[in-house]
């Protein structure tokens, strides 16, 4: 396995080809190395989200409990989208409407509000990598909402095994039953299907 530097630079070389080593350097120095274990919250609806995490081995679940339901919203994981938080509760410092848990045993690294914004100032690529991160992310929450209204159920399950490869052996299926909206009976029946006519 990759040492966590590495995997760090990989992923963000991936997405800014030409951030140098000395602006990941200053970002990674910055970074407090942390474990959570299996259901450990790393962000509370109602409280304020004040730290930036990236995964460098595990798996975290973004939920929001409505009407007693508790319905998912997205993953981040070690393989993907290894940088996890409450976006709108970290930019603009309010409570946040979300849960996220781990739903493994996880190694991270975590930043704290404030360095990430000393780090902005005085390395200002990583600006570049926050948008281009966040076009990623609106991307990702558009193409979702399309598969919400256009696609069958079946179709949104098999566009989900495609984006996160390997994820439905680790996580458990009601789970990524309310994330593609349906009930979990529903999603067994779509399993045996696709099962039978494999």
């Amino acid at each position: 396995m990759a040492a966590p530097l590495d995997r760090f630079r990989s992923f963000v070389q991936k997405i800014v080809p030409l951030m140098t080593e000395e602006d990941i350097r200053a970002f990674s120095s910055k970074a407090k190395t942390a474990e959570f274990h299996k259901g450990d919250l790393f962000v509370k609806e109602g409280n304020i989200c004040r730290r930036l995490l990236f995964i460098h081995q595990g798996l975290f679940r973004y939920y929001i409990l409505h009407d007693g339901n508790d319905i998912t919203k997205d993953f981040a994981l070690d393989s993907q989208n290894p940088f996890c938080v409450s976006y709108t509760s970290f930019m603009l410092q309010n409570p946040s409407e979300i849960w996220i848990e781990a739903l493994e045993p996880s190694q991270v690294w975590l930043w704290d509000q404030a360095d990430i914004q000393s780090l902005f100032n005085e390395h200002p690529s990583w600006i570049r990598f926050v948008l281009a991160m966040t076009q990623r992310l609106f991307y990702r929450k558009e193409q979702k909402e399309i598969e919400l209204l256009k696609c069958s159920a079946e179709e949104r399950y098999l566009r989900f095994l495609s984006s996160f490869p390997g994820l439905s052996q680790r996580v458990p299926q009601y789970h990524i039953a309310t994330y593609l909206g349906i009930a979990p009976e529903s999603l067994s029946r779509i399993r045996s299907k696709l099962a039978g006519s494999s």
